[in-house]
């Protein structure tokens, strides 16, 4: 990758994949056309590793790879890890106890590159995309039942929650963990649960993207963040050109520009009006 090359940042479900989790023809060309024009090529997205692995190939025409909402950087060809970060045990037991105190299902992963295993608690009260979560990754994960089973380093803790007010829990969470990153994200199992994430406090879409341009010296100045949900709202406001596609939720539309929908191209599209305006 050349030095001071453009960038583009963009989420994966939702916004670069169809509903059917697939690149599209149009979209793999406009990735295509961009390696031609040594344009770095960055997904970001909340996926761990082994759910990546899932619909990205060694084939898939991207330069970076970011997991779990920036807890890990990897370079894609080849699939190599350049940089991660976790949390320290006292970080999760404190993390731990906010969640209880709440009574908040939730599961603790393990550090990047291997956070598609993970510990587990709940209070038995119904939580269908908790259930949902569990049985995707039967062979991954355990029940939380002394703390001695925590891990130096893990990724994150995640919680599961139908909410009536998501913003209000979002916000409750940061008050009571001012020192962590915490990121609401609208559930890709179910598309109405709220999941929750909680994050050493280096860890975001945007701080990753940032850390990719210095680390490589790419031009920070006329990135473009492409997105569609909540955990991406932090990389939208950090380029300085940001599109979301048209199926994000209505508080991202009102203050991004938006583009055609993830099933119609807008990833394509949003590249095709930055490369005039960057032109």
């Amino acid at each position: 990758m050349k030095k001071e090359c453009r960038v583009i940042f963009t989420d994966l479900d939702g916004t670069l994949l169809g509903s059917d989790q697939k690149l599209s023809n149009r979209n793999r060309q406009m990735l295509e056309d961009l390696g031609q024009r040594s344009i770095a090529r960055v997904v970001i997205t909340g996926r761990s590793l082994l759910s990546c692995n899932r619909v990205i190939n060694e084939n898939f025409p991207i330069d970076f790879l970011v997991t779990s909402s920036g807890a890990g950087i990897f370079s894609h060809q080849p699939r190599e890890l350049i940089h991660h970060f976790g949390l320290a045990i006292p970080e999760i037991k404190t993390a731990i106890d906010v969640l209880k105190n709440l009574k908040m299902d939730f599961m603790v992963h393990d550090p990047v590159p291997d956070n598609h295993q993970f510990y587990w608690y709940r209070f038995g009260s119904k939580n269908p995309d908790f259930d949902r979560r569990l049985a995707l990754y039967a062979s991954h994960h355990q029940k939380l039942t002394d703390l001695t089973q925590l891990k130096e380093g893990s990724a994150q803790l995640l919680s599961i929650e139908i909410s009536k007010n998501a913003s209000a829990r979002l916000q409750e969470l940061r008050e009571k963990l001012p020192a962590y990153s915490v990121l609401r994200a609208t559930s890709p199992l179910d598309h109405a649960s709220t999941w929750y994430e909680i994050f050493p406090p280096s860890v975001s879409k945007s701080q990753a993207a940032q850390w990719i341009c210095s680390a490589f010296g790419v031009d920070s100045e006329t990135a473009l963040a492409i997105g569609n949900d909540f955990n991406d709202i932090d990389m939208l406001r950090w380029a300085p050109f940001a599109r979301v596609v048209s199926n994000a939720p209505s508080p991202l539309t009102r203050e991004f520009l938006s583009v055609a929908d993830h099933d119609n191209h807008g990833f394509s599209e949003a590249v095709s009006y930055w490369l005039e305006q960057t032109r």
